[in-house]
């Protein structure tokens, strides 16, 4: 890359650092792009969520008879 490119790409580089860091460019972007695109990936993925964690207390219950079934089939072998 020839210098002149290097040092003006340097030099917005540095002014954009300077500019993320002040408190104010801190607060519109957290309000105007990172909290809008929390929620818009969170209202996406909410149906996934709940679909994974009913498959999961599905399973939690499966696991739960079984183990039951088990100890009863266990129990019964004994006497």
């Amino acid at each position: 890359m020839h210098p002149i490119k290097t040092s003006l790409f340097n030099e917005a580089l540095d002014i954009c650092i300077q500019q993320l860091q002040k408190e104010e460019n801190k607060k519109k972007i957290s309000t105007y792009i990172i909290e809008p695109s929390f929620t818009f990936i969170f209202e996406r993925l909410y149906p996934y969520i709940i679909l994974t964690a009913a498959i999961f207390f599905l399973l939690l219950l499966l696991f739960i008879v079984l183990i039951f079934v088990l100890i009863k089939q266990q129990h019964s072998l004994h006497h």
